[in-house]
């Protein structure tokens, strides 16, 4: 990711977060340090992790926080936790105790591998 792109993840963030809102040239800076921790993540998958974080989260989003998430996603196969319920029931999991352990504080990875899913990308 870079500098222009940690400026859109940001200002996408700051719709759902409003302590994201900055002063422009704040902005700015904030984009580059950003970019600089989050140089191997794509944007898209970036924005996937901002979502998937405020969806059962009301701490503010670091950029561990992506990098964490973004971990977790595998778009190399097309399958992404974004992906949600639908993957999840395919492959045996009641989405609702997956969620649950997952806002709790467990790594999806993790969660699926205990559960006896074969964790795509591992």
């Amino acid at each position: 990711m870079n500098a222009q792109e940690a400026n859109v993840l940001l200002t996408k963030a700051a719709l759902l977060d409003g302590r994201f809102r900055r002063a422009p040239e704040d902005l700015a800076q904030m984009a580059i340090e950003w970019s600089v921790v989050l140089s191997d993540v794509t944007l898209d998958a970036a924005i996937d992790a901002v979502r998937i974080h405020y969806r059962g989260n009301v701490q503010m989003l670091m950029p561990a926080d992506v990098l964490v998430i973004a971990e977790d996603m595998t778009p190399g196969n097309g399958v992404r936790l974004a992906d949600g319920p639908a993957w999840l029931r395919a492959h045996g999991v009641d989405a609702e105790q997956f969620q649950a352990r997952v806002e709790a504080g467990e790594r999806p990875a993790r969660v699926l591998r205990e559960l006896g899913v074969e964790v795509p990308g591992e």
